[in-house]
């Protein structure tokens, strides 16, 4: 076995699939491994379905958002044996924290929307003087789209806090400032190593301001800019990302990283913008081994 994929997708899963074939095709041998099959024992190794397996040369890792820390020790047994692994333990797990992400990257420069954690009571005249409204409310951990609302208003707002409250959610809640010089569009950015491979514009569905796919939205081919290139590159690097979607928001002060994904899907990248994701991985990959 020379390239082990971690995922939870299925086999016939379009990503999945894609990548198998993709090095299926340039006969190099793969094997697709399932998180929850795994065990590590400390002093006796790694087993996969109970039995002992051959070490593979590099891992390609399939998870990013919600990743656990049972798994990311699957990830970490094989760093620690000094196999390769893309995404790395470190960086999957910085960027599922959308609040962190966006503290470094503001560190370093790159521009990213007002942000702050919503704690409760709520201090709603900090939101209202720092964040203003609209506003974006969302989970600090999510893909997808999903757990992401659009509050129009400053009651609006309050309302969705005290019933979130009153359900004794548990999940950290981050406000985000609303950029509305494109309401309902946004820009996925694919990065493989130091390349990026293109841009997609995703439009919202019809009654929602959320552009993912996976929603129901549509895209289009955007055309790369340097300054476009530039952001999705440095973002990337600063995470520590070799394989990336960077989604990035219109604004008239010039586009602002929204988060960063360590397993962006690629369906909607091949169908909008006539790409070949899978094998720009492969391809990187391959380069990798040693």
């Amino acid at each position: 076995m020379t390239v082990l994929i971690l995922t939870k997708q299925k086999d016939s899963d379009y990503e999945t699939t894609k990548l198998l074939n993709s090095f299926i095709e340039k006969n190099i041998s793969v094997k697709i491994c399932y998180f929850n099959r795994f065990d590590i024992v400390i002093n006796h190794g790694i087993f996969y379905d109970g039995e002992r397996i051959d070490n593979p040369k590099i891992v390609l890792v399939r998870l990013g958002a919600g990743i656990t820390r049972a798994e990311l020790s699957v990830i970490r047994f094989f760093e620690l044996i000094q196999i390769p692994c893309y995404n790395t333990s470190d960086s999957i797990n910085l960027v599922q924290d959308k609040f962190q992400t966006s503290e470094i990257l503001a560190a370093v420069n790159i521009a990213v929307p007002h942000t702050m954690v919503v704690k409760t009571p709520v201090r709603n005249n900090i939101v209202k003087d720092t964040i203003g409204f609209p506003c974006v409310l969302k989970v600090n951990v999510g893909s997808f789209g999903e757990g992401v609302y659009l509050c129009h208003s400053e009651q609006e707002f309050l309302n969705l806090i005290e019933f979130v409250d009153a359900i004794h959610n548990e999940k950290t809640l981050i406000a985000q400032e609303y950029l509305s010089d494109k309401p309902g569009m946004d820009l996925r950015v694919f990065v493989v190593g130091d390349k990026v491979i293109g841009a997609m514009k995703r439009i919202a569905p019809k009654g929602d301001f959320r552009a993912n796919i996976t929603h129901g939205g549509t895209g289009e081919e955007f055309k790369v800019s340097k300054e476009i290139e530039e952001i999705a590159l440095k973002t990337a690097k600063v995470l520590g990302l070799t394989i990336a979607g960077i989604d990035l928001l219109f604004d008239a002060r010039g586009f602002r990283v929204c988060e960063a994904n360590s397993n962006p899907g690629f369906i909607g990248f091949d169908k909008y913008c006539n790409t070949d994701i899978a094998n720009e991985i492969t391809s990187f990959i391959i380069s990798k081994i040693q």
